[in-house]
C-alpha cells in the first residue's frame, strides 16, 4: 500500500499543491483535495484498486466553478492514465462522479471514484 501512496501523492500534488491522504489538517486552506484507496487482490497476480479523490471548497459566494475546474484537472491527470514506478504499474479509469453534501452547508464537495488495476513488479 505504501508504494501506491508514494506513486499517487506526487501526481496529485502536481494537480493541486494541497493534496492530502485521507484527511486534511484542520488548518488546510480551501480548496484542497483528499484521497484514499482500497486494494483488493484479484487472485490473478493483480490487485484491484478503488481510488477516491475528494475535492473540497468553501467559496464566499457558494459558486462551484472553482471546485469543478479543480476536479476537471483531476480527471485530466488521472482518467485512463498509468502510473509506473520501479515497484508497480497501475492504470486508473473514472468510475463515477458524486456531488456530496457536507454537514457544513458552506462547504461544497465533489468525489471522483476511480477503478484501477495494479501489478507489482518484482524478481519473483
Amino acid at each position: 500500500m505504501i508504494e501506491l501512496r508514494k506513486a499517487l501523492h506526487p501526481r496529485l500534488r502536481a494537480i493541486h499543491p494541497r493534496a492530502y491522504f485521507q484527511r486534511a489538517p484542520d488548518t488546510a486552506q480551501f480548496p484542497y483535495i483528499t484521497y484514499s484507496f482500497e486494494m483488493i487482490p484479484d487472485g490473478e497476480g493483480f490487485e484491484l484498486v478503488v481510488l477516491d479523490i475528494d475535492g473540497w471548497d468553501m467559496p464566499d459566494d457558494g459558486d462551484t466553478t472553482g471546485l469543478e475546474s479543480l476536479m476537471s484537472d483531476v480527471k485530466r491527470s488521472m482518467d485512463k492514465k498509468t502510473l509506473t514506478t520501479d515497484d508497480l504499474v497501475v492504470s486508473f479509469y473514472l468510475d463515477r462522479k458524486l456531488a456530496l453534501e457536507d454537514d457544513n452547508p458552506k462547504i461544497i464537495r465533489r468525489k471522483y471514484v476511480y477503478q484501477g488495476r495494479l501489478f507489482e513488479r518484482g524478481d519473483n
